[in-house]
């Protein structure tokens, strides 16, 4: 039981062995209220917002990296727009959803970033395999879990020695056994998920091969059937693709960790203090995941 609720804190990106007891609210949003799929998955949130926001005359530019955040220079530096493409495009606001880290070096010119902020311990980051499995597991439910035999030495692993231990705790997500439809007939679709350290210059590829073939040992183990001949197709997210793919700093998921008491209230905050009006959201500023996570939940 302990195992089982000490996994609440890797939700936020935690050590549990060192995270506040306050993120307990998570397991009870989960058992009391419960958890839920979005009709057409979670890209259905992403197309419902953009819905309801065109509807609001909101207009999206894809694909357009932005280069800078532009600001007055008077007795308090105030928004001005944002530079894409060598072009300025004005506002009066600017949101960024781009981790802090990354904010404060690449978009901020000239602005001071706030060092003690930014040199804070990250959160863990994940390695994922995505498994298409020319079989059906039914022994298999949608969400499954495969405990390490050792949870303390699975953090110290990842904390202290920045690696993945032999016997990794191992998620498996199979969505088709809720809808049918993602995955083809006599077939499933694997999401399968382990903690692992944020990116500080590891041998990720050794450390992938590793860990990919103790997976497949241990998932074969427990379910006594050889699962790696029904691997027919594969891709792999790692710290390092996250960070490329999302913008989040040595790929941690969750900005800062959480690994003290205080660390919510240490987190950079919503504004900028040094800037009028410009903003910041996402899990690398304040609340954090760990107080956005149940909320969604019980919305």
């Amino acid at each position: 039981m302990t195992q089982l609720f000490n996994r609440y804190a890797t939700y936020n990106g935690s050590n549990p062995y060192q995270a506040p007891a306050t993120l307990n609210v998570i397991p009870h949003f989960e058992y009391h209220f419960g958890a839920f799929t979005p009709k057409d998955g979670m890209y259905g949130i992403i197309k419902a917002l953009v819905k309801l926001a065109e509807e609001l005359d909101i207009r999206f530019h894809y694909d357009q990296k932005v280069e800078e955040i532009l600001y007055t220079n008077e007795n308090k530096p105030k928004i001005n727009g944002v530079k894409v493409n060598d072009k300025t495009y004005k506002a009066d606001m600017v949101i960024s959803n781009l981790d802090i880290w990354f904010t404060y070096k690449n978009l901020l010119k000239d602005i001071a970033e706030p060092k003690k902020l930014l040199t804070q311990e990250r959160s863990s980051s994940a390695l994922i395999f995505y498994w298409g499995m020319d079989s059906n597991y039914s022994d298999l439910g949608l969400h499954n879990i495969f405990f390490t035999k050792d949870y303390q030495s699975e953090f110290n692993a990842i904390w202290k020695d920045k690696a993945i231990c032999d016997d990794p705790t191992v998620y498996v997500n199979i969505s088709a056994k809720h809808i049918r439809n993602d995955a083809p007939l006599d077939s499933e679709n694997w999401f399968v998920m382990i903690n692992v350290p944020a990116n500080k210059g590891q041998n990720w590829d050794q450390l992938i091969m590793e860990a990919r073939t103790n997976i497949i040992k241990k998932i074969s183990r427990i379910l006594n059937r050889n699962i790696e001949k029904d691997i027919i197709c594969e891709q792999i997210l790692d710290p390092r693709t996250i960070e490329s793919k999302t913008g989040s700093y040595q790929g941690s998921l969750y900005g800062n960790s959480s690994n003290n008491q205080f660390s919510a209230f240490l987190r950079h905050s919503n504004f900028s203090s040094k800037v009028k009006n410009l903003y910041f959201c996402g899990g690398s500023v304040h609340p954090g995941g760990e107080f956005l996570w149940p909320y969604c939940q019980q919305k």
